[in-house]
């Protein structure tokens, strides 16, 4: 596959010589989710579910060219880009639910509710984490590009200490006879209404960090981690791509 010089994300993001299969699968993903959910009466994690493995071909086949051409600095930004994008629009569906259907927080679960619980969260943000780390070490620096390892530090914290108290809090209800399922959904973090910061009282009331709900708290994590992770993307996308390509070229 020939080598071509690459300046702009969306080249990077895009589906290239595999669009059409793309669409074709996205289509499909889209007509059979629909007729689950809507029809049968398939859960909406369960449609989501079936979407994301109408599309996982062209998007594996689409990660395969970006590491074919551009090397594995180019594969791992092109997947943590797509995968925290997704993520992003998981959360943004949550605070609809919360926010415009009025749904209580235990009930605005986004796409795959199935997967919100603690170790879940704690999980992916490792690896999103790990992923930032490698794409710092490999040119993605700079002052945007530690802002995002730092804020990404950040938020991999707050899901660990959540992650601890949810193992603390499921071993008391455990000991009770009670099941542990939707602790992971209502369970305060570091930040937030009823948050360690704001039960602690070390620096009063600060309006949001100590008085939003977890819903619109880890909105705000992720948006943070996208915005940086694009801008850093962005301006240093020629300082990732080159070296892998100079590579191939011995």
């Amino acid at each position: 596959m020939a080598l071509i010089p690459i300046r702009h994300l969306p080249q990077l993001l895009s589906f290239r010589t595999r669009q059409n299969l793309a669409l074709l699968c996205g289509a499909i993903g889209l007509i059979l989710a629909g007729n689950a959910v809507y029809g049968a009466g398939m859960p909406i994690w369960g449609g989501t579910l079936m979407f994301l493995g109408s599309i996982a071909v062209p998007v594996g086949l689409k990660w395969w060219d970006d590491f074919s051409q551009w090397g594995m600095p180019a594969l791992v930004l092109s997947g943590l880009l797509l995968l925290q994008g997704f993520h992003f629009l998981e959360h943004t569906v949550q605070m609809v639910q919360y926010y415009l259907l009025n749904l209580p927080s235990a009930q605005s679960q986004g796409l795959i509710s199935a997967l919100n619980v603690e170790w879940v969260h704690f999980t992916w943000n490792v690896i999103i984490l790990a992923c930032s780390v490698y794409l710092l070490r490999r040119g993605m620096g700079g002052f945007w590009g530690w802002a995002m390892v730092i804020w990404t530090t950040a938020h991999t914290l707050e899901h660990l200490y959540l992650f601890v108290r949810y193992l603390e809090i499921s071993r008391e209800l455990s000991a009770l006879g009670l099941p542990a399922y939707g602790v992971a959904q209502v369970l305060p973090g570091i930040l937030g209404r009823d948050g360690w910061l704001a039960e602690s009282g070390i620096c009063g009331r600060i309006p949001g960090l100590t008085t939003l709900p977890r819903v619109a708290i880890h909105f705000g994590w992720n948006l943070g981690e996208t915005l940086l992770l694009v801008v850093a993307a962005q301006l240093n996308l020629m300082r990732l791509i080159p070296r892998e390509m100079e590579k191939t070229h011995d």
